[in-house]
């Protein structure tokens, strides 16, 4: 309990603690159409990950457990440096206090009780372990991890991990969903600059309006900047969306969806009534004739065809089609299906009805 409230403290401060304005160096390795390179600056212009030399970033080189303690311990805003005092041994290994850190917290434990594995390639499945320590994820869907279509390939002890930062979009742009995860590759310095840019983002909600003859959800209700909120919209029966009302913070929305601003938001919408829509048709009064000998032909004559409507209205209609059609000779003993089609705004019904052709005496 004490290490999640010491980390939570942390956590805090990181949002609340910003590094001194540093001078950004030109990297030739990340060009200005990397996909990372807004997080790689913002990673560096903190002191969090810093370039393999004056020149270069290495952005796609992996990192190693060692390297990813260093990193952690600088990003939570953790001494990793060596103490200075003239009684207590100086580790040896630039990585050494990061480690010991690391593992206290319960963040990055040793591979056995002996030993850490300091060269060893952090892994895509490790680091949602570690990125849910860390920020004490909570897993609302063990089954989100299915999300990937590798999931099979997630190792047992990583599934709640990755589940747990599926749901806290911790892998928002990084390893977004509906696609392979690669849980064993290894991850590269430029994602971990975006996981970490990623978290390092203040949240803002989302807020449904009052609303009178539907109902509108949010997916997800909370979400940092430059994230694609959806809007489920669900009218009441018998209510529409009133064209042009779904809005946020008084703006339109565009489809049902729209990109998180810097702020909180409130959504508003007006549900109108909608249009009655064609529901079923019935035959009313029966055609005149429904038994025939061999020979005739089918004749519709008093046939009354009623339509009825989702607001419990009714219309006699007269453009309805049937198969057979009118006047279509009967040359088939037996009882024979009529069926009866309608079509109004695109929604077609259709009714049934018999007719009994008899054998012609006369033949």
């Amino acid at each position: 309990m004490m290490k999640k409230k010491i980390v939570s403290v942390l956590i805090c401060a990181i949002l609340l603690i910003s590094a001194g304005g540093q001078a950004l160096a030109a990297f030739s390795d990340v060009p200005d159409n990397y996909p990372y390179k807004a997080e790689i600056d913002f990673c560096q212009s903190k002191g969090f990950l810093k370039g393999t030399s004056d020149t270069t970033f290495n952005p796609d080189g992996h990192l190693t457990r060692a390297q990813l303690a260093v990193v952690w311990c600088r990003f939570l805003q953790l001494r990793d440096a060596n103490p200075g005092f003239t009684d207590i041994t100086v580790l040896k290994n630039y990585y050494d206090a990061a480690a010991i850190v690391m593992n206290s917290l319960g963040i990055l434990s040793g591979t056995s009780a002996t030993t850490f594995s300091p060269d060893a390639e952090i892994t895509r499945e490790q680091l949602a372990v570690i990125a849910t320590r860390t920020f004490n994820l909570g897993v609302a869907d063990s089954d989100d991890y299915k999300t990937y279509t590798d999931s099979d390939a997630i190792s047992s002890w990583a599934r709640d991990g990755v589940s747990a930062c599926v749901n806290a979009k911790v892998f928002e742009g990084l390893y977004d969903g509906g696609k392979a995860f690669s849980p064993q590759t290894a991850v590269t310095r430029g994602e971990l600059s975006r996981l970490i840019y990623t978290v390092s983002l203040p949240s803002y909600t989302v807020t449904i309006g009052p609303l009178s003859g539907g109902t509108i959800t949010a997916i997800p209700s909370v979400a940092r900047q430059g994230a694609i909120v959806n809007l489920l919209v669900k009218p009441d029966t018998g209510k529409q969306l009133k064209a042009g009302t779904l809005m946020y913070n008084g703006g339109p929305v565009t489809g049902t969806s729209f990109i998180m601003p810097a702020a909180d938001v409130v959504v508003t919408a007006e549900f109108e009534d909608a249009p009655a829509t064609l529901s079923s048709i019935e035959i009313t009064t029966m055609p005149s004739v429904t038994s025939y000998l061999v020979g005739d032909t089918l004749d519709l004559t008093g046939m009354v065809v009623t339509a009825i409507y989702s607001d419990s209205t009714t219309a006699v209609v007269d453009t309805y089609t049937t198969t057979p059609e009118e006047g279509t000779p009967l040359d088939a003993e037996g009882s024979h299906t009529v069926t009866v089609s309608y079509t109004e705004d695109g929604v077609t019904k259709t009714t049934d009805f018999n007719i009994q052709v008899n054998a012609n005496p006369s033949t």
